[in-house]
Order: structure tokens, then sequence, then C-alpha cells
């Protein structure tokens, strides 16, 4: 088992050591070795915090700001922009390249709005008499 114990386990842990049970007793019982559950009731008294995990660093992100130059200046084609950025040392992969490249896409496509006027815009100038 891993040596890391949950709130829960520890405070269990602690509640059979008060009743007086080996540590030894504690490990048959509970599944951990008897050197981690030593090292939980003799080391310091603190409940160990799991939180969330940093965000790491893709293998895109130094990258992005350039990406999105070019995409502004309208350069779309995922294999152009792959080539452009593997010239500036991007070592990932052309997946990781579209997958991030699609949500793009869209965004930019529902930007453009098709309208439809009424009234006088919508009138056509059609020719009265066909030739």
């Amino acid at each position: 088992m891993a040596d890391l114990l949950r709130g829960k386990d520890m405070g269990d842990i602690e509640e059979l050591k008060r009743q007086g049970l080996s540590i030894r007793a504690i490990s048959r019982m509970t599944g951990y070795c008897r050197k981690t559950i030593r090292k939980y009731l003799i080391g310091p008294r603190h409940v160990p915090e799991y939180g969330p995990r940093r965000p790491s660093v893709g293998k895109l992100e130094p990258f992005k700001l350039y990406l999105d130059e070019r995409l502004a200046a309208g350069v779309w084609n995922a294999q152009v922009l792959m080539r452009e950025v593997r010239e500036r040392g991007y070592a990932g992969s052309y997946t990781l390249l579209t997958d991030w490249l699609r949500p793009q896409r869209q965004a930019a496509q529902s930007v453009a709005v098709r309208r439809f006027e009424t009234g006088d815009f919508a009138n056509l100038n059609w020719p009265h008499s066909i030739i």
C-alpha cells in the first residue's frame, strides 16, 4: 500500500492505539505497513492534505501567442502552422496542435453571423422583362 494515509485513516489508527493495540496489531487490521503506522503515530501531528495539482505547462504553451498572431493574419491551415512552429522549436505532436486549433476555428466561425434583413434591404432589383 502507499505510504500516505488519509485523515480518516489517521484518526482510526490513533483510536486503535488509544485502545491499547500494538503497532503490529494495527498493521494487521488496517493493512498498512508497520513502519508507516509508526511514522504517523510518532511523527509530527498533522493530517496530510491533498489538493488540486498545479497545472503543468504544455508543449504548445510557449507557442500560443505566435499561433494567435498567425490566426489573426488568416493562416488557419494546421500543416502550415505545424511547419512554422517546428521551425521555432516546437517538439509536440501534430494532434496536440489540431486539438488546440479545433476550438479556435469554432470560435471564429461563431463570430460570423448570417443576417437576413427585412424591409427595403431585402428587395432585389429583378428585371421586369426576361430577354
